[in-house]
């Protein structure tokens, strides 16, 4: 297999080494991450593409993400021992993305074909989310595969990619039928969304917001509901319009029912929130 004029993943990592990055790879092992890793009991072998969030890296990933989410992303959830490394390594990531556009996306591919292999072996069915600290079109990308381009998604159709976004016409897109099929997109919440959420929520697609703990618990018992173009808690499950699915059960969204708020407790830096962005 040939993709990008690579022969192998050896060659693409000797490309983008020989640029000055310095990663071994791309995706994260499914194990790594302890919420991915709950797909597994439901056969789904996950694995997700970390890189550094917002401009951090000198390099734009977050076209839409408001200053709430900025300040509580995921990027900063997990052990703070290897956040140095973690920071350091995702900054290297996006830079080889936007730099060298070619061998990354070569790199990915033959990545996405080990974790189609490997879960072949496990008799497990592949997915992969990545966008898990970025928010890029990935429908847009293309690869060469053996002398045929063509869209990563297209090329890889036994994988199941999921991810969230904030981009509002992504995520009714997706909504409405228009992105790839082995696509699924959930819309985030933030602090200043409202309007764009019930856009979404109407068009019949799904919208991922962060609760703390104690507010989580009402939302799971009662849901949600707009009042004056804003999402609030619903006063009971009678007067509830959407209701409000638990969302760190596994991190595996395609297999969510339509229309729902995911709920999802609050994690990292996202726990001491006061923009609006975790809702209290």
């Amino acid at each position: 297999m040939i993709i990008n004029g690579f022969t192998s993943k050896a060659a693409a990592l000797r490309h983008l080494h020989a640029q000055g990055h310095k990663f071994t790879s791309l995706l994260s092992a499914p194990e790594s991450n302890p919420k991915v890793a709950k797909n597994g009991k439901l056969g789904i072998l996950s694995a997700p593409l970390h890189l550094a969030p917002f401009d951090l890296s000198g390099f734009q990933v977050c076209p839409q993400a408001s200053a709430g989410c900025a300040a509580a992303c995921l990027h900063t959830a997990g052990n703070p021992a290897y956040m140095s490394g973690k920071d350091a390594s995702r900054k290297d990531k996006t830079r080889a993305y936007f730099k060298h556009r070619d061998a990354f996306m070569a790199l990915l591919a033959f990545e996405l074909a080990a974790l189609v292999a490997k879960a072949e072996r496990k008799g497990m069915e592949p997915a992969a989310r990545l966008n898990a600290t970025s928010d890029l079109p990935w429908e847009l990308r293309t690869v060469t595969i053996d002398g045929a381009e063509a869209p990563i998604m297209e090329h890889f159709r036994m994988v199941q990619f999921y991810d969230y976004t904030k981009v509002t016409k992504r995520a009714i897109a997706h909504a409405e039928g228009r992105m790839p099929s082995n696509y699924h997109l959930t819309f985030s919440k933030t602090e200043d969304n409202d309007a764009d959420v019930l856009k979404v929520l109407k068009a019949g697609g799904n919208v991922a917001a962060v609760f703390a703990p104690d507010t989580l618990k009402v939302a799971l018992s009662n849901g949600m509901q707009s009042s004056q173009g804003k999402l609030v808690l619903a006063g009971g499950p009678s007067s509830l319009d959407w209701i409000a699915y638990d969302g760190d059960e596994t991190d595996f969204r395609p297999m969510d029912p339509a229309g729902v708020i995911v709920a999802l407790k609050a994690k990292g830096d996202a726990r001491q929130d006061t923009s609006g962005f975790t809702i209290r």
